[in-house]
Order: C-alpha cells, then sequence, then structure tokens
C-alpha cells in the first residue's frame, strides 16, 4: 500500500513540474488587449504546448474564430472555422504542436490586422522535443490490495 501512496505522489510531483512551465500570455498584453493594434509584442515570443493565450475583446464587435490553415488565415476566410470564442475573456491552451491562426470574424477588423498566428513547438523537457504528457488518469484502487478486471 505504501509503494502505490509513493509511486502516486512521484507521479503528481513529476506533473506538475511539468506543466509549472508553462506560460500564460495577454493577447495584445496587458495594457489593450486583442484590438487592431499592432500585434508586435507576440514577435519575439516563443510559445510552446502547455502555453495559454488569454484574449480580452469587446464581445458586441469582435470574437476569436480560429480558423485551420495559413490561406484561411491571410484572406480573413472565417466560412468554416475550427472553434469561435466570442465571451469577451477567452483561454486558448495549446494542447499540441503546430500553427494557431486566429482572427476576429469581424471582416473589416480582420482586414485591418485583428488576428494572430502563433506557431507553437513542442515544449523542451530537459532534452529533445516533445509534448507534455497528458496528466495521470485518476484510478481508484481498493485498500484490501485486489484489483478487478471488467467482466469479472
Amino acid at each position: 500500500m505504501a509503494t502505490k501512496n509513493i509511486f502516486g505522489f512521484v507521479l503528481m510531483i513529476m506533473f506538475l513540474l511539468g506543466s509549472s512551465s508553462a506560460k500564460i500570455y495577454k493577447v495584445g498584453g496587458s495594457n489593450y488587449g486583442w484590438t487592431v493594434k499592432d500585434d508586435s509584442w507576440a514577435e519575439h515570443k516563443e510559445f510552446h504546448v502547455g502555453d495559454s493565450l488569454v484574449f480580452e475583446y469587446d464581445q458586441n464587435v469582435n470574437d476569436v474564430t480560429q480558423v485551420s490553415n495559413a490561406l484561411e488565415y491571410e484572406s480573413c476566410d472565417n466560412s468554416s472555422p475550427r472553434v469561435v470564442y466570442n465571451t469577451g475573456h477567452d483561454v486558448v491552451t495549446f494542447k499540441e504542436p503546430g500553427h494557431y491562426y486566429f482572427m476576429t470574424s469581424n471582416h473589416i477588423q480582420c482586414v485591418w490586422g485583428m488576428k494572430l498566428d502563433v506557431p507553437s513547438p513542442p515544449r523542451k523537457i530537459n532534452g529533445p522535443s516533445r509534448p507534455i504528457p497528458p496528466p495521470p488518469s485518476s484510478k481508484i484502487l481498493p485498500s484490501a490490495g485486489r484489483i478487478y478486471e471488467v467482466g469479472d
């Protein structure tokens, strides 16, 4: 029983240490939020799997539309979005490496530059790049030390 507790504790610590390096970024910087203003705040940042973006904007005028590819992004084509966020305070966490393309579905605002292309490579954890592993599944083990298989 003590071995199981130690193993669970070690797994929890490993998960917390691995995910504690994730960062949270407010899109547009702390002063403006997400607007048509220049998004140069993102130019020298490295985004990784596990990081999160916080979009703050006027929900009566804009939204955050995630599109699938660079062509849709460049042309402000929101006809087949992957996801549309519209609360005015949305948090998007990078769950896998790749490019994330965000724009407003307000076409005029998008053309004026209210869009964001974020490359998200895997996070490096003491060695080669690899994505952050998912949290360990929560299993309730019987206290008597017996393990039962479904169907028994």
